[in-house]
């Protein structure tokens, strides 16, 4: 029986784009590291297709066990699915309990995948030079450096990126969000360099970075998240960014960082937005690139060809994501990391037991969590659920409070203005909220050492992901203002020099003083 099955539910209204910056989002706030071998090798915990014996097995082997009559991987001879637990933490007061995990970047919207989560890693992606990120130079465009000791193509001829996130290799579209960002911040910092020609590197580096930094903060919350949540939630929860001015919402005593439960369930919804192909449009909507999802894994070179980086562009901001649901591609349910393989691992499958790795209570729990009434008997989700998703969950689980939170979260209605149902908006809701107090660094709080003049904050909320892709595009023409919702009649498709996409003025920093 299978409850995560492959059907095509596109959205009406929103573009993969929506899939695309959550992926890059998640990537700058969570990370949890897997256990490994001493040699740093990854744990094998299936042998031939079944189970190694306990005493050929690593204590962190926490495989997936497969039926035999299963349609995808019996006809292989596979029993088993490979999964590793994550890497235990030391637990926050130094006691003993339960097993807990850690998160690997800063956990912080700070654009740490740009830059890195640490001094090695950030200093390895400096140029050195005005302020200015490492590149590589093809055909004329500046690439993100090239990490041939990652991966290359089969003629090894092509390189895979460096980035700030090691994960930047994922899949072609989120190698393009690091290219567009990596190129934002040295468009900013020559801006910077003639405004302020006497400044050190440091001096143009940093504040290149706090304006980029500011820039993902400001499209995050006031783009992504009301269509994610919807506008009344964000009104509400106090996550729409004002329209002028400063805010006064930090809290020193609110404790910052990742939540559990968001970063191994609540987060991982864009699984379901996933398509089975990843397109590319050419100038006048041509289809130029059908790109299978599966083969796309650590095999992002096709960047590299003439006009790819608009091509893709221009994918993102046209092809339809899918809804979030139950429904999933099965390239990520057959066929995720595949490679040369006949098989590859099912990412459905992964997320339900990274969760029961992790200890996180099941679906009901989380409800009562968010003051949602907690269902006692099947009957009572036919609030949240249709009625083909409760049959379904019914026949796997013995009981509503055995239901786990990935799958039970992702079968509920969408809430109408938001694209998902009322679990995932609380918990997912709530990080973003704990995302903004904790942090006295957030581009609009006021009264600290990094606030912003109110000129500077003016500027940076006339920015949008439309724009930022205009800018750091090789030659795009047009583009709808609103790059997350698909291109109609109330967002059509407009030049880039359209006062609908406004300009950010940096001339706002001509009277700035080096920070350092």
């Amino acid at each position: 029986m299978t409850y995560a099955s492959d059907s095509d539910h596109s959205s009406d209204n929103y573009t993969m784009m929506t899939m695309q910056w959550g992926q890059f989002l998640d990537h700058d706030l969570t990370h949890t590291p897997i256990s490994r071998g001493e040699s740093g090798a990854g744990i094998t915990c299936c042998n031939n297709g079944v189970e190694r014996p306990p005493n050929f097995r690593h204590p962190d082997c926490f495989p997936i066990m497969l039926p035999r009559i299963d349609p995808v991987f019996s006809p292989f001879g596979e029993r088993c699915m490979e999964f590793a637990r994550s890497l235990p933490a030391p637990r926050p007061e130094c006691n003993f309990g339960p097993r807990e995990q850690m998160n690997q970047i800063t956990g912080y919207l700070d654009g740490s995948n740009i830059y890195g989560s640490n001094v090695n890693s950030a200093n390895a992606l400096r140029l050195f030079r005005g302020g200015q990120l490492r590149t590589q130079n093809v055909k004329g465009r500046p690439y993100l450096p090239d990490n041939p000791g990652e991966c290359t193509d089969q003629t090894n001829t092509l390189a895979c990126f460096s980035a700030g996130d090691g994960r930047v290799n994922e899949q072609v579209d989120l190698a393009l969000m690091h290219t567009i960002w990596m190129r934002e911040h040295n468009r900013v910092a020559r801006v910077l360099q003639q405004l302020h020609p006497r400044w050190s590197d440091e001096a143009l580096y940093q504040e290149a970075r706090r304006i980029v930094v500011a820039e993902m903060q400001h499209v995050t919350y006031n783009e992504f998240l009301p269509i994610l949540l919807g506008r009344d939630y964000t009104d509400r929860s106090g996550l729409t960014p004002r329209e002028k001015g400063w805010t006064r919402l930090y809290d020193e005593k609110l404790r910052g960082g990742i939540t559990n439960v968001f970063a191994t369930a609540a987060f991982r919804y864009g699984h379901s937005q996933i398509q089975s192909f990843i397109h590319g449009y050419g100038m006048f909507g041509n289809l130029k690139e059908s790109l299978e999802m599966s083969k796309q894994h650590f095999a992002p070179f096709m960047l590299y060809e003439d006009g790819a980086v608009d091509d893709m562009i221009r994918g993102l901001t046209a092809q339809a994501s899918q809804e979030i649901d139950r429904f999933f591609s099965n390239q990520i349910r057959d066929h995720l990391f595949q490679g040369n393989l006949d098989i590859g691992l099912d990412l459905i499958a992964l997320n339900i037991q990274r969760g029961r790795d992790h200890g996180l209570p099941p679906y009901n729990d989380w409800r009562e969590v968010c003051g949602l009434p907690r269902a006692r008997t099947w009957n009572d989700l036919e609030a949240q659920m249709d009625p083909s998703t409760i049959s379904i969950l019914s026949r796997l689980y013995s009981n509503p409070d055995e239901i786990d939170l990935f799958p039970g979260a992702v079968g509920e209605r969408r809430k109408e203005g938001a694209m998902f149902g009322p679990t995932l908006i609380c918990l997912v809701g709530d990080q973003f909220a704990r995302l903004r107090r904790s942090d006295r660094f957030f581009y609009e709080e006021a009264n600290q050492p990094s606030t912003f003049s109110e000129r500077q904050l003016t500027e940076i909320k006339r920015t949008s992901l439309a724009r930022i892709l205009c800018d750091n595009s090789d030659d795009i023409q047009l583009i709808q203002p609103l790059v997350f919702v698909q291109p109609s009649f109330l967002n059509q498709r407009v030049t880039c020099a359209s006062s609908a996409i406004p300009f950010v003025d940096l001339r706002a920093w001509a009277n700035e003083k080096p920070a350092v």
